[in-house]
Parts: C-alpha cells; structure tokens; sequence
C-alpha cells in the first residue's frame, strides 16, 4: 500500500473513486453548458465572457483531493472543454479549441497547485491568509498566465488585439475562481449554511435574486448598491457558503439582464455590451472583497469570543474543582470572585466570603503583613507569596498560604486587578512546628549538661568569652567562682553512682536557687565541678556571692557520711578583675581554680579569692 502523504487531506486519501469522478463531470458540464448560456449573447459581440465558472469549480475539486489523483480530473476537465467547444453555439475548430482548453489546464494546475499549501487543510476561507492566497494566486495570478497563452492564439486566429483578447478571456476567469472555488470549498464543510434552518436559507437568498432582479431589470436608476447590503445580510447569516452563492446569483441575473441591455449599467456612456460587461465583472469583484473582508472579520471576532468563552469555562472548570481557594479581586482589593473550595478549607459559602471584609477574613496580627504584599504585587515585585492565618466560619483559625499574581488588561497591560491563590499548609506548619521543637531540643543537647540541666562548658566557653569582652569595652569588673563538691569521690564510693548523679542535681539546684541576677550564669564545668559568671562584680560582690553559695548548699542538708560535717558540702575559688587588653578569659578561671585549691587545702567548705582589681 502507498504511504499517506502528510500533507494530503485525511478524509480523502484514497484511491479514485469513478463515482466522485463521473459526478464531478456532470457538475462541470452542467456549469460549463450554463456558462456558454450565460455568455451566447457577449459573445456574438465581442467574444468577452461574463463569467466562466468550470476553472474555479475543478480548482476547488482539486484542492479537496490528494495530488496524485489530480492528472485524471484535469483529462477529464480538458476532455469536457473541448467537446464544449466543438458544439453548438461556440463551434470552434478542434485545433483551436484544443489550445484553448491546453490554456485553462495550465490555469487549473497552476491555481490549484499554488492553493494547495493555504485552502487544502482549512477549507473554509475566512482567514486573512487563505484570503490573500485566493486573491493573488487564484483571482490574479493563474487566470493571467492562461490568459496570456489563449490572447496568444485569439490573435493569430482571429485579428484580435493582444490586450483586448488578454482582458476578454481574463475577467471572465478571475470571476468564477473567485465565486465557484469559495463556494465549492465552503459545501465540503458539515455545516455549510453555519446551522441555519432550511427556510431561512431559501428567504435570504430568494430575497438577494429578488433585489438583484429589480436591480437589473429597470434602466432608469443607478440602483446597483441596493444590493450590497443584502450580500451582507446573506453573509453574516449563512457565512462562506452563502455569500458565494450569493455573488453567483448576482452574477449570472446581472449578466444576463446586462447582456440584454438592462440594469443601471446602461446609465453610463457606454455604448458596447464588452465594456457594459467589464463594468458589471468590475462591480461583482468589488462585491466579492467586501463580503469576504466581512465573512474574515466576523469569523475571526467569533474565534477570539469563542477563545474567550473557553478560557473562561476552563478557567472556571479549574476554579470549581481546585482545592485551592481561587480570588479575583480589582485593584482596591474588593472580592469579585471566591472558588467553591472556600467552603470545604474554611467553612464559608463563597456568597459569604465576597460579603465579609479583609478583618474578617484575615488573623489581625497578619492584616499588615497582606496590605504589603498587595502593595508590592502593584508594584511589579515578583513572588508575592505569604503565610497567614484564615479565619474558619466556628471562629477558629487555618494557616495558609497566599499565592498573589497581578492581573493586567491583554490590550493596554494596566493593572485592573488580582488573582489570589490561597491554600491549606496547615499540616506543613505542624511539621515545621515540629521540626523547631526537635532543633530545640538538638540546640539544648548541644548547650546543656544532659544530668544536671544546667549549662554545659561549650556554653559557659562562649558566655564568658562575650561577657569578657563586653566588660574590656565598658571597663567593668567581671568575676567567675569556680565550686568543687568536697569528698565526692567518697559519695561515690559510699552511696554509687546513682546517687552522686542525683547528688550532683541537687548541688546544682542550691546553685541556682542562689543565683537570682540575670546576667548571673551558672554552668557545670565538668565531674562534681561547677562554674559560676557574675557580670559587673567586683571582689567584694564575688565573694559575698562565694559564701552564699556555699551556704545555700551546706543548709541542702544532702546527707554524707564521709565528710566531716556528715552533710554535702562545697569549696569555692572566687576571682574578680576589670580585663585590659591581651589579657585572657581563661587567665580568669585559672585564677579561681588556683584559689579553690587553696579553699580545698585550708579544709574544705570554705571560700578563698584569687585575682585582686586587675589582672597580673
């Protein structure tokens, strides 16, 4: 089997049917011996032909069917013009009517040939495009090359001149391409009469031949534009198809009655029916750009509206069926549209929604931070997005999220508004939520001892150092008490591990109880050791706070049989210094471990002072 050209019509890509074939040819005869009819008269004149509708016909068969079976359709119009030709009343020689009918294949294979790429696949002409291409291929081009060959051959035959035989044989073909090739093209389409009920079609056009027929039948008035607007009238109601066959009609009563020397052509200075005759071919054409400059007009408005009308439904398809709550809204924010999905995330009727004002809808903490956006989304800012909080209809709140887009006139690209695309992240806002909970917690593990709660040494190393250098810059006294837990190692082994833990809890607890400033900062150092920063302190304030210390833990009562005092008790090393420049943090702590060296070595449960004022 051949393979389908990609170019070739789908519904008839097939072989020859001798159905369509035979019925192709009766139509052409048919068209041919009315045309020869039509033209007996003009003929016996000047041989000018009115309108010859056989080219424009088989052009228009030919743009219906694939390309190889283009030669047998043209034998077969060659064949029937010829014999046309041989008969009463043309009765031409064979020679001479071979020539002429070699002329109007060259116009068929060329017009339809030229055609092919703009009209085959779209067959209704109502595009700027396939207009043009009909104009100068069909209408200008193909019966102007024909003509040129047949003027050839009137010449030499007849005595004729050159442009007088070019301009007989001419009009009379640009004519019928431009009325039969439309026309026939328009009733391949399943609606050709654009869903018009049969009696509309036959008033309409009974009305055009009735117009055209008081048009051309009185010679007294120049009555000829009477019959534009009903052309107009037929094409606005039955489209391409009819107002085709509304040119043909008003052609062939105008050549007619023109050829018998009626119509309102006879009010002009012309004296010859060939001229009478250009005239009226003249006036149809301009007919023919008129109502198929309307036919494109109307057409293409009805596309952009039927465009429109399926955006919209789409539109409103993805709206209704979104779960996203869809708005539009103008430039002052006022709610024009609110999406059925309101009511499945909020509770709302949309009718309710388009009521209620924006502190109604919106969380009053998130009112300032909306106002912005809107401004900035005017503005021409782009990712307009927003968190906030979206009042349910029980009073409760839902966190969503706002997808902001400007909206702007297609034709002047102003601002005229905003589409609003909002939805539910509420569960998103849970795991964030919960993400924030479990980076707490890794934040605390990172900074806090596990046992006691307390700080950890990372976290005292950082605070010291920051407070240290605040202290450099403000020239205030800084102190650090470094506390050891007496005999633990004897807790310990005495009570076990357990218990030193839970000891060592309660040490930290008596600390902290006794710590009330702020500023003041308590740490576990490491083992049964623990580290206390007083910001702003100086030696007096470090070691009043030394001995509160102590007491605090001493008056704890923790029981403990391996020291002296039959109760937990502590030592503390305290230091205090105003920090100069290139001097260290750690120069300070190593100052209140030496001085709890000294408290342990002078007994234990004791307070002993490290640095003075300043810094050695």
């Amino acid at each position: 089997m051949a393979q389908t050209r990609a170019d070739e019509p789908r519904e008839v890509n097939r072989s020859i049917s001798f159905k369509h074939l035979a019925v192709s040819a009766l139509i052409l005869g048919c068209a041919s011996f009315g045309a020869v009819s039509l033209n007996s008269t003009s003929w016996t004149t000047g041989n000018i032909s009115i309108l010859w509708p056989s080219t424009g016909l088989l052009i228009g068969i030919l743009l219906c069917l694939p390309r190889r079976q283009w030669p047998i359709y043209i034998a077969m119009g060659f064949c029937l013009d010829v014999t046309i030709n041989t008969l009463p009343p043309v009765r031409q020689t064979f020679p001479f009517c071979a020539y002429l009918a070699l002329c109007n294949v060259v116009e068929v294979s060329l017009g339809a040939w030229l055609l092919y790429p703009a009209l085959a696949h779209k067959r209704y002409l109502a595009q700027p495009r396939q207009l043009i291409s009909l104009l100068v291929f069909g209408v200008v081009l193909a019966p102007a090359v024909a003509s040129f060959f047949a003027a050839l051959c009137v010449t030499a035959f007849q005595d004729k001149p050159l442009l007088q035989a070019f301009s007989d044989w001419y009009s009379g073909d640009a004519l019928g391409i431009s009325i039969l090739t439309p026309l026939y093209l328009s009733f391949q389409m399943p609606l050709p009469f654009s869903r018009r009920k049969w009696h509309e079609i036959v008033s309409l056009l009974a009305c055009l031949c009735a117009v055209s027929v008081a048009v051309f039948w009185q010679t007294s008035l120049p009555l000829l534009f009477a019959i534009l607007p009903v052309l107009l009238l037929v094409e606005v109601r039955l489209g391409m198809a009819g107002a085709a066959l509304g040119l043909l009609a008003v052609s062939v009563i105008g050549g007619f009655f023109t050829a018998i020397a009626h119509g309102p052509i006879g009010l002009t200075h012309l004296t010859s029916l060939s001229a009478r005759t250009l005239v009226l071919q003249v006036f149809t054409l301009v007919c023919m750009l008129v109502v198929y400059i309307a036919e494109a007009v109307r057409t293409e408005r009805n596309q952009i509206e039927n465009n429109l009308r399926a955006s919209e439904q789409q539109f409103r398809v993805l709206a209704e069926e979104s779960r996203d709550i869809i708005t539009l809204s103008d430039r002052e924010r006022t709610l024009q549209y609110v999406s059925p999905a309101v009511k499945a995330l909020l509770g709302w009727e949309p009718a309710q929604w388009l009521q209620m004002g924006r502190a109604q809808i919106v969380h009053p903490d998130d009112l300032p931070s909306l106002d912005r956006l809107y401004v900035d989304c005017l503005a021409g800012k782009t990712g307009n997005t927003l968190d906030f909080r979206g009042r349910k209809v029980d009073g409760s709140y839902l966190w969503v999220e706002a997808n902001l887009v400007l909206r702007r006139d297609p034709e002047t690209s102003e601002p005229i508004g905003f589409i609003d695309v909002v939805h539910d992240i509420s569960s998103r806002k849970a795991a964030e939520e919960e993400m924030s909970k479990a980076l707490n917690v890794a934040e605390n593990r990172a900074t806090r001892d596990p046992l006691t709660g307390i700080a950890n040494r990372r976290c005292l190393d950082e605070y010291l150092e920051s407070e240290w250098q605040r202290a450099m810059r403000t020239l205030n006294s800084i102190a650090v008490l470094m506390i050891d837990v007496d005999y633990f190692k004897q807790y310990n082994d005495m009570y076990g591990h357990l218990l030193g833990d839970n000891c060592l809890k309660q040490v930290a607890s008596a600390l902290a109880s006794s710590i009330r400033r702020p500023a003041d900062f308590l740490a576990r150092y490491g083992g049964e050791e623990f580290v206390v920063v007083l910001a702003d302190t100086d030696a007096a304030g470090a070691q009043s706070m030394a001995e509160l210390v102590r007491a605090a833990v001493e008056l704890k009562q923790i029981p403990h049989e391996g020291n002296p005092r039959g109760v937990v008790t502590i030592s503390v090393g305290c230091a205090a210094v105003t920090p100069e420049p290139g001097v260290l943090s750690a120069n300070l702590l190593m100052s209140a471990d030496g001085a709890l060296y000294q408290a342990k070595s002078a007994g234990r449960n004791c307070v002993r002072f490290g640095w003075g004022k300043r810094a050695s």
